[in-house]
């Protein structure tokens, strides 16, 4: 599930006990303000826990405090999504020292193991994106995917990188140690998409550190990486089209989306798009790359009004939503380290006996992708190639939880539905599920997000006044 910057950035340093795990800080974090308020820092953790006397790794982190000196109230740690979506960057940290959250509690944020500053894993995004710019066909494409995951693999090997350990659960301990470290008492989670399945993989194995939890945009542990989105971009596409349809507005203008979707698709099978990205990288939109890339829009909370300007855009073959569409993924792509998602997904949600004759079987179930989905299907095809290590599927689910945890999902979402909010919320005994009426994958109204979120927080156990959200009326 890819890496998405939303709402909810917190997290915090009371007390910061610095002990013998510390190390020093990367190069290239020079842009950290040099103030009290925000503190750098890094530990060495183990990059296989199982073996805590062999190779370490860097966790780099920062603490910005809050404006309130004397605050009593547990910090908040954000968890990213993708995964491999990085964290400590300037704009974020910019960004939140202009947030009320610090007026009542710090801030912690840090990069996860294989991103960023934390001893990144060599990242084949880029290469990922030049791939899908060409004009290639599924075998193609899935020949040239296989060329770049060899590549990567073998920059590991020669790096001594095992990308097998490059998971959520030795993932969740680093943070076992980075908790340790900081020293505060107890611990607010923030997890966004993939950053949800890491909040509650650390839920269950550090309960005593934790104070609440909220979960936005919930991405299982159950769930197939390429099933998953095959059902979940079907759901939204079938809601959009829905909504489309009840909406007077939407229906004038586009009184035949649905057929004018699969004429849509069915023209760039004849007929692929060609754009130029930035006036310099041309990019070739085909069948295949037309429901990534519509898929992708979907992430946007502007998305049922967009949505179908991107189809009429594919069947007349222009429209500035096209570059729109392809800026949103160059500019995610940049934000993404993809051979940290490969190492991840691998582990806990591939399926090595998921054959292409069972992936064919599984799109007859879907109507809505009448060709393969761009990207993804090559991706996991040739990703299965990528290391050996495998959750066994038994193993892959969440403990019950008596943390009090709040889940957030928006109706609309293409990658983490609602649907997913009630398996979150089976295993979450005091756990509260909030369905936004909103498109996007997190996102919505922001500033009342927050303060519900930051509420929540302060008492977990209080009723909650959600009466400024937008909620699905079931």
């Amino acid at each position: 599930m890819i890496k998405h910057i939303t709402v909810l950035f917190f997290i915090a340093l009371l007390q910061l006990g610095w002990s013998q795990e510390q190390a020093p800080l990367p190069e290239g974090m020079d842009w950290v303000p040099n103030t009290e308020d925000v503190k750098a820092g890094a530990i060495w953790v183990p990059e296989n826990h199982d073996a805590p006397e062999g190779k370490k790794i860097r966790i780099s982190y920062l603490v910005i405090k809050s404006g309130d000196k004397a605050t009593l109230n547990y910090p908040v740690i954000y968890f990213s999504g993708g995964p491999g979506g990085n964290t400590l960057n300037p704009g974020m940290v910019n960004f939140l020292m202009e947030q009320p959250i610090l007026g009542s509690r710090d801030v912690i944020l840090f990069d996860q193991r294989g991103i960023g500053y934390s001893s990144a894993l060599p990242d084949m995004s880029f290469e990922a994106f030049d791939i899908l710019a060409k004009d290639a066909d599924f075998e193609e494409e899935l020949t040239l995917t296989r060329a770049m995951i060899s590549k990567y693999r073998d920059k590991c090997r020669e790096a001594g990188i095992q990308p097998q350990f490059y998971n959520s659960f030795q993932n969740a301990r680093d943070v076992g140690m980075l908790f340790k470290h900081l020293g505060y008492e107890q611990y607010n989670l923030m997890g966004g998409s993939y950053g949800t399945r890491l909040a509650r993989v650390i839920q269950d194995m550090f309960p005593e550190y934790i104070h609440s939890s909220v979960l936005d945009s919930p991405a299982p542990l159950s769930s197939d990486f390429l099933l998953s989105r095959l059902e979940s971009y079907s759901l939204a596409l079938g809601r959009i089209f829905d909504y489309c349809n009840q909406s007077p507005e939407c229906n004038e203008q586009y009184p035949e989306l649905k057929a004018d979707y699969f004429k849509a698709i069915n023209a760039l099978e004849q007929n692929p798009v060609e754009v130029s990205l930035n006036d310099s990288l041309k990019v070739v939109i085909n069948a295949q790359d037309g429901i990534y890339l519509l898929r992708r829009l979907l992430y946007q909370n502007n998305a049922r009004e967009k949505a179908p300007e991107l189809i009429k855009a594919y069947l007349e073959g222009s429209g500035e939503v096209l570059n729109e569409v392809l800026q949103f993924e160059y500019q995610l792509t940049g934000g993404l380290n993809l051979t940290m998602l490969l190492s991840v997904e691998r582990y806990e949600n591939f399926n090595p006996e998921h054959t292409a004759e069972i992936i064919a079987e599984q799109y007859k179930q879907h109507p809505l992708i009448p060709v393969k989905l761009g990207f993804f299907d090559a991706f996991y095809q040739a990703g299965m190639e990528w290391h050996a290590a495998s959750l066994p599927i038994a193993d892959r689910t969440f403990k019950i939880s008596n943390l009090p945890s709040l889940i957030l999902v928006n109706r609309f979402d293409p990658v983490t539905p609602p649907e997913n909010g009630y398996l979150f919320k089976e295993k979450l005994s005091k756990g509260q599920l909030l369905i936004l009426d909103e498109g996007g994958h997190g996102g919505g109204n922001q500033a009342c997000k927050n303060a519900v979120i930051n509420a929540f927080m302060d008492n977990p156990s209080a009723p909650l006044d959600t009466s400024c959200l937008n909620l699905f009326k079931q």
